[in-house]
């Protein structure tokens, strides 16, 4: 698979390779091998995961002689998993920058009419308005980027007006009572 992506890519290393969602099946040791293996024919520089659970990348990371570089996980103000569960902190306690995937909830903070997304809506609106005129989308990925785990968020767009007010999120500074004003917008619950 990875000659396959060289060449489609039109190149002769990939910079970060993915391996995207874990098999139960998985191998410690042959992934390690296979992965030092890439490494040292110099067709890949850097590894990480996608979905990984904080002990499958404790596993995995345990059998490499280098350090895996993110874990892909779907984290926004609709998903709280990622930060419920520990993949976070493990992130920031290994200092690096998890990747979130669907940071806009794959659309559906917007489409869907759920209790959920009407109330996260309605904060992040009042917040948006507190902040300057920010749009919802962009205080949510304020939200996810406020995280001291340096979340990185992977976009699913193409256009370009959507990529412009993204970057615009990268100014906003939620304070820590907006940011768990946006919490509790998603969880419908009190703080712990």
């Amino acid at each position: 698979s990875v000659e396959g992506s060289l060449s489609k890519l039109k190149t002769d290393r990939i910079d970060i390779l993915l391996i995207h969602r874990p098999d139960p099946l998985m191998d410690a040791d042959e992934v390690a091998e296979a992965f030092t293996e890439l490494r040292q024919s110099g067709k890949v520089l850097h590894f990480g995961v996608s979905n990984f659970t904080p002990s499958q990348f404790k596993l995995l990371a345990s059998r490499l002689s280098f350090p895996l570089v993110t874990n892909e996980v779907q984290f926004s103000v609709m998903h709280l998993d990622a930060w419920a569960d520990g993949t976070l902190d493990l992130c920031q306690r290994l200092r690096i920058s998890p990747m979130a995937w669907s940071p806009l909830g794959g659309g559906r903070l917007f489409r869907e009419d759920t209790e959920q997304t009407q109330r996260l809506r309605k904060e992040m609106k009042e917040i948006g308005e507190e902040l300057g005129d920010a749009s919802i989308d962009q205080v949510a990925l304020a939200w996810i980027l406020r995280h001291p785990s340096k979340v990185i968020p992977i976009l699913g767009t193409g256009a370009i007006e959507r990529v412009r007010s993204a970057v615009k999120a990268e100014q906003l500074e939620l304070s820590r009572e907006q940011y768990f004003r946006i919490w509790t917008a998603s969880t419908g619950a009190g703080l712990p």
